[in-house]
């Protein structure tokens, strides 16, 4: 009996050493082997981020923008278009009668106000002062000098001394020399003078349509009246 439990404790004890120390170490192997096969198949699926469908996607999107059209591109070329014009009119009244009869016709027409340089003014004046009160001395002693003028309110000379507007630049040279022998450092200013002019504008592709019998009739409504082409929307100063 003593021999058989002496062999059962030895048996129990070569268990317990081979569980407690190789057991362990096959543990720690196989969770090695596991990481190990995890990184690789990590690896495997790492791509290179120009690669990812992401980002395909955004290069895409920026080459389809770069590739699109100005959005104004076909505004533009259809802005250059020739339109008919009708005019010039003395009265509104009388051109929106001519566009009322053009679309009772089918025809797109619409009112078309036109400014048109007619000339030049030359104005006479003094520099800026740096406030509306130094403006207001300048303006007193000037008329103390018996030297008509006035102060400017508005614009880009605001607080400075208009001397006037002359239609003829030696006029406006006459007085300038007049002020400046005052001792005054006048000097002039070119100032387009335009005047707007009421017109009837056909669309393009549109005055084709139109009989000479019609164009006849609404060019006899009133005196000096013409038929000519000017760029369509632009329907530009002249």
């Amino acid at each position: 009996m003593r021999a058989i439990f002496l062999v059962l404790l030895v048996a129990n004890l070569a268990f317990f050493v081979h569980q407690y120390f190789f057991a362990a170490d096959d543990k720690v192997a196989a969770s090695n082997s596991q990481a190990a096969a995890a990184q690789a198949e990590l690896k495997n699926n790492l791509q290179l981020l120009s690669e990812a469908p992401e980002q395909k996607g955004v290069i895409k999107k920026t080459e389809t923008v770069a590739q699109a059209k100005p959005a104004g591109a076909e505004g533009e070329v259809k802005n250059s278009e020739l339109c008919t014009m009708l005019g010039p009119y003395e009265q509104l009244l009388q051109a929106e009668y001519a566009v009322e009869r053009l679309k009772a016709l089918g025809i797109s027409a619409r009112i078309a106000p036109i400014e048109i340089q007619e000339g030049e003014s030359f104005w006479v004046y003094l520099k800026p002062e740096m406030s509306e009160k130094e403006a207001v001395r300048r303006l007193y002693e000037l008329q103390k000098k018996n030297i008509e003028s006035h102060v400017i309110t508005s614009g880009e000379l605001a607080n400075g001394i208009s001397f006037g507007r002359f239609a003829e630049y030696a006029e406006a040279e006459t007085k300038l020399n007049e002020v400046k022998s005052q001792g005054y450092d006048v000097a002039i200013k070119r100032l387009p003078k335009t005047i707007q002019e009421t017109w009837v504008a056909i669309d393009s592709g549109f005055a084709e349509k139109v009989d000479d019998s019609v164009w006849s009739d609404l060019l006899s409504k009133q005196l000096g009246l013409e038929k000519r082409q000017n760029f369509c929307l632009g329907v530009a100063s002249q």
